[in-house]
């Protein structure tokens, strides 16, 4: 076939391989084309970019919130799949999460450039850091921001401080530091955000302003991200503990950051294994 032109037949490249329908997006009757050497289906799709003008979570049946899985953060790509009534189906290629999507919430697709790094930056009027805020932005959500001065940048509805940003193309803050900047964030089921996390959001957004790579979901990160520690490998700040049912952000020698019932907080690392039963992994990213 020439090179460039649309394929109208695909094969298998080999044995159809277990999905996971928490990263996979297939379906019985829809495949993401990505998928199309991986999976058998009666359909595939080609994605439509698209981009989230608030958050909203990523369900794993439309309409019902008690299935949520993750969230698509405030100017965050979504790749759609299917446009069905109020929702879509598709999956983020942020944190590769699939699942179903408001609508309403999703716009034409724009390239943000930076990155919230602080637990709630707030959005002020005017570029002055004594001028009124107009509105808050949690960490991890994503603006198209413009230099206005030495201090801030300005986005959509305002200004932001210049210190609360972070470059998408620049992450590069340590693990712990943006593990310590969430101590006071809300639980929250699949939350990845200052505005709420869960345990696995509590990691993936810490490894995410450091420029890592990992799995949005626990027992993936467990498996599959950085390198496995032996059991006698000293506690050593950044490294990701991981218990039957959670995990920890390491910041010193005796204390992690984790998710607890109330919210995000610091913790004797021996309290939390009291707690939460011994050690199963430690990974270092």
């Amino acid at each position: 076939m020439p090179e460039g032109q649309p394929r109208s037949r695909f094969s298998l490249a080999g044995r159809s391989s277990i999905l996971d329908a928490r990263v996979d997006a297939a379906r019985r009757d829809l495949a993401d084309i990505r998928l199309a050497t991986r999976v058998f289906a009666p359909h595939y799709a080609l994605s439509v970019p698209r981009t989230a003008g608030r958050s909203t979570p990523v369900l794993a049946q439309a309409g019902v919130l008690e299935s949520v899985r993750s969230e698509v953060l405030a100017g965050e790509p979504f790749d759609a799949l299917e446009f069905s009534g109020n929702h879509i189906w598709g999956v983020s290629p942020v944190d590769g999460s699939v699942g179903f999507v408001d609508a309403d919430v999703f716009t034409a697709f724009w390239a943000p450039t930076h990155i919230v790094a602080v637990r709630n930056a707030k959005v002020r009027a005017l570029p002055s850091l004594d001028s009124n805020s107009v509105g808050e932005l949690a960490m991890g959500n994503c603006v198209a921001a413009l230099r206005s001065g030495e201090s801030a940048f300005e986005v959509d509805g305002g200004y932001i401080d210049a210190d609360a940003l972070l470059p998408l193309d620049v992450l590069s803050l340590d693990i712990a530091a943006a593990a310590e900047r969430l101590v006071g964030a809300p639980a929250r089921p699949g939350g990845r955000s200052g505005a709420g996390l869960d345990t696995a959001g509590l990691v993936f957004l810490s490894l995410q302003l450091a420029g890592i790579e990992a799995p949005r979901f626990l027992d993936l990160q467990s498996t599959q991200m950085g390198m496995n520690l032996a059991e006698t490998a000293p506690f050593v700040r950044g490294q990701i503990l991981f218990f039957q049912n959670d995990a920890a952000v390491v910041v010193d020698a005796q204390n992690a950051v984790h998710v607890g019932a109330t919210g995000v907080g610091r913790a004797p690392i021996a309290a939390l294994i009291a707690t939460h039963g011994p050690i199963v992994r430690r990974r270092q990213p």
